[in-house]
């Protein structure tokens, strides 16, 4: 079984990876994805960081969710560490792409995600499925019934509030078992796009209310747990409401010994000190706590 996170490279998002390689606890099948979406340093030292550490690592070479690839003059640029064997090329399926993207060097793998039916059917008849080292598709009957070689499935869990919902609607709820249903449905591994949800916004926008994310394991179910701020008037305060939020975080986990991470301590930590650490480090924190969750339920369930 393998597990493949799936990040967009914003600025947090690929700290929070970096510090993951440093910590060198992700068990061989966990191989986090990076999608770049934004011409920063921190992605070069993210790849540097699992290429260094011995520790696989996919790049999608042709991101579609932003202007990045539209830039020819990368001022940071990964590529420089394509030829070390630990990293995997990723491509996503599109009309543009050709098959010599798709064909593994002596050494290395690929990585293929296609996302819509019409063309993996049109992929498929070309005969360029077989090529890549791993298949990410969606988790249809159609696309079972399409391909035969090993897939893994790829799913958003992620729930996004729409209009007037908050998290608060829903503070504790159930996020994925997909590794006990792949096996029975013929899947070689498992990938999501985590807490953070396949959505993708440019610039971001405002909350009403700050939301702390934590997942937990109960059984082999993955729940997730949502510490919610009681001020959810207007879009001001965030220090006051991110304080609100992570007194209920550190009431919370004592109880729950399984979910207490080093990520998850040191956001608890943030209640004993009264300190602010801004938005971007408290979903670093975030990140990192699944990832540690996840490492330590793999390295239980699925030794390699």
């Amino acid at each position: 079984m393998i597990y493949f996170p799936y990040f967009r490279g914003r600025q947090y998002d690929l700290l929070a990876l970096k510090n993951i390689a440093q910590q060198h606890i992700l068990p061989p099948n966990i191989i986090p994805i990076i999608e770049p979406v934004r011409d920063i340093r921190a992605l070069p030292q993210t790849v540097a960081a699992f290429v260094e550490h011995d520790q696989p690592l996919v790049v999608i070479a042709n991101p579609t969710v932003s202007d990045y690839a539209l830039t020819q003059q990368k001022l940071h640029d990964w590529r420089p560490y394509a030829d070390n064997p630990q990293l995997i090329v990723g491509h996503i399926l599109t009309p543009t792409i050709i098959p010599a993207n798709l064909q593994p060097a002596a050494e290395h793998r690929t990585l293929l995600v296609g996302r819509q039916y019409d063309e993996l059917v049109a992929a498929q008849h070309a005969g360029w499925l077989n090529d890549p080292s791993y298949l990410l598709v969606p988790p249809e009957a159609r696309i079972r019934q399409l391909i035969t070689r090993p897939t893994i499935s790829l799913f958003d869990h992620a729930w996004l509030p729409e209009h007037e919902r908050s998290y608060a609607d829903i503070t504790d709820g159930f996020f994925s078992d997909d590794w006990v249903l792949a096996t029975l449905n013929g899947y070689h591994g498992v990938s999501d796009y985590t807490i953070g949800g396949a959505h993708y916004s440019e610039h971001g926008y405002p909350a009403r209310a700050v939301t702390l994310h934590l997942t937990y394991f109960q059984g082999d179910q993955l729940r997730i747990h949502r510490f919610v701020s009681d001020d959810r008037e207007d879009f001001r305060h965030p220090k006051e409401k991110f304080f609100q939020a992570v007194a209920k975080l550190a009431a919370w986990l004592p109880d729950h010994p399984d979910v207490q991470t080093p990520a998850a301590l040191a956001l608890a930590n943030y209640h004993t000190t009264q300190h602010f650490p801004g938005l971007g480090v408290v979903k670093r924190l975030s990140l990192e706590h699944h990832l540690q969750t996840m490492a330590a339920y793999f390295k239980l369930h699925y030794p390699e």
